[in-house]
């Protein structure tokens, strides 16, 4: 890429994510770009499709706020501050669902949209998941969540049928049944 950053303003800054108005300056030959980019400054995330040992997915249903409605997705959530995306990845699914993984891994990172959006995705696959006796983690006191376990048959007729409206909790669904394939 042949820009910089020449100067940043944030316009406005929420408790998720900040708008900021750049500069930019060409690299080649030290001319500014002509027009001002807007972009979201925002922490990255993970979401997790996961199966329990007899194979049913384990998905939460929640209100979001953009559509005004309750949504079926993927359990997740952001990664702290110098946090293994992976140990974020067990920690938002124990906390949304009350699950634990018995092994979990990544089936792909992705830039949600590299046009306005600074952050990433990290995406898992979470197998052998189980309700342990211990629980130790709980949703948000702004959660409000319902969890929901489907057959893999189940979860494709709901997919179709466009049970699905995130289209981050879909891409890692299906991201997921690839690596279910291959082993």
């Amino acid at each position: 890429m042949d820009w910089s950053i020449e100067q940043k303003k944030v316009l406005v800054q929420t408790p998720v994510f900040q708008l900021e108005e750049v500069s930019l300056v060409q690299n080649s030959d030290q001319k500014p770009v002509p027009l001002p980019y807007y972009r979201l400054h925002a922490g990255s995330w993970v979401n997790v499709f996961a199966l329990t040992r007899d194979s049913k997915a384990i998905l939460v249903r929640q209100p979001r706020v953009g559509m005004m409605q309750m949504t079926l997705e993927c359990p997740g959530g952001g990664i702290d501050r110098d946090e293994d995306p992976a140990v974020a990845a067990a920690r938002e699914l124990e906390e949304e669902t009350g699950y634990r993984a018995g092994r979990i891994e990544s089936v792909g990172v992705i830039s949600p949209n590299p046009a306005i959006m600074t952050n990433r995705l990290h995406m898992y696959l979470a197998r052998d998941c189980y309700l342990p006796e211990d629980r130790r983690h709980f949703p948000d006191l702004t959660e409000q969540i319902e969890v929901r376990t489907l057959s893999l048959e189940e979860l494709d007729v709901t997919m179709k049928e466009g049970g699905i409206h995130n289209a981050l909790a879909a891409l890692t669904i299906l991201m997921s049944r690839r690596f279910i394939l291959q082993n």
